[in-house]
């Protein structure tokens, strides 16, 4: 088949058969028929020449494997035929029917022993930790809690399913444990992460009291020992034990409190009237997402109070 096979003369419109006798524009390119070139006396599209335009062949008609598309067993977007991964979810699209029982679909999978162990194997890109974007969590959609997450959302989201599931608020997060408060004030929970900190610094006057007293002491500042430092002392070990449970609490039950903060602020968000879906998920990422300008500015704010207080340590 030649490349006039879909074009048509513009002449006369009729379309070239395989065999037709054609003549082409030597300006332009444009195939015409003999018969209807040499009865017009030139080419038919004369006003592209004074643009400079050059004829392009009409586009080939699609077959209908190219026009098929095929549907993403996770999220349902549609996805080209030849596609391997999904353009929206990212979830594997070739290979066995991922529907079958031989082969579950990431967000159907369950851990294969121990229900309080979280789903791992999540697949790559998948934003949804496995779960399906359009299943509910008190009412919240997890597409829009992953949008209001933003960072890490495949974690948390394959703990909130968890705990969801198994009806139990206790999982692991490190970051809670390691960092406390600052985590929470990451993660915009500014109420509860100055609840820890107010919690912390009381928890650490005790200490605090007990090291300024020994410095005085080595440093010749005070004679001895105050009557009452054993029993701040004693005080100072329980606050630290009372400390370290608390640093354990936050472990277990950060992601539990956190999806609570999700869902809550969600539900605000949900209240409020938008004109198009852009402008609601705008929305649920301000209101979302995390805070590393706190983060920054408590680091800066670090610096400058060392910076103050280094030359009266070393006195």
């Amino acid at each position: 088949m030649n490349k006039y096979s879909n074009a048509t003369c513009p002449v006369c419109g009729k379309p070239f058969s395989e065999n037709e006798d054609i003549v082409v524009c030597p300006d332009c390119g444009a195939p015409h028929h003999r018969e209807c070139y040499q009865r017009l006396g030139h080419c038919a599209l004369i006003e592209n020449h004074k643009l400079g335009k050059n004829w392009d062949p009409p586009a080939e008609p699609k077959t209908e494997s190219g026009n098929s598309s095929v549907k993403c067993p996770r999220c349902n977007a549609e996805n080209p035929e030849d596609g391997i991964f999904c353009s929206s979810c990212g979830a594997r699209l070739t290979g066995p029917t991922q529907t079958s029982a031989g082969n579950i679909p990431p967000f159907q999978q369950r851990p294969p022993f121990g229900s309080g162990m979280p789903a791992y194997g999540i697949p790559y890109g998948d934003s949804y930790g496995g779960v399906n974007p359009d299943e509910e969590m008190d009412g919240i959609k997890v597409r829009d809690l992953s949008q209001f997450i933003g960072s890490n959302s495949a974690y948390f989201l394959s703990n909130f399913s968890r705990i969801k599931r198994s009806g139990r608020p206790i999982s692991f997060n490190f970051s809670a444990l390691f960092f406390g408060w600052k985590y929470f004030l990451y993660r915009k929970m500014y109420g509860l992460s100055l609840l820890i900190f107010i919690a912390n610094t009381l928890l650490s006057i005790p200490s605090a009291i007990c090291l300024y007293e020994d410095l005085a002491v080595s440093s010749g500042l005070m004679a001895g020992y105050s009557t009452g430092f054993e029993s701040m002392l004693l005080a100072a070990q329980i606050c630290s034990i009372v400390s370290t449970v608390l640093s354990m609490a936050l472990c277990l039950f950060c992601n539990w409190l956190y999806y609570r903060h999700c869902i809550r602020k969600i539900q605000e968000v949900q209240n409020k009237v938008f004109v198009s879906p852009q402008e609601y998920s705008a929305a649920l990422a301000k209101k979302g997402r995390t805070n590393l300008f706190a983060i920054g500015f408590l680091m800066m704010v670090y610096v400058i109070f060392c910076m103050i207080m280094m030359p009266h340590l070393i006195v």
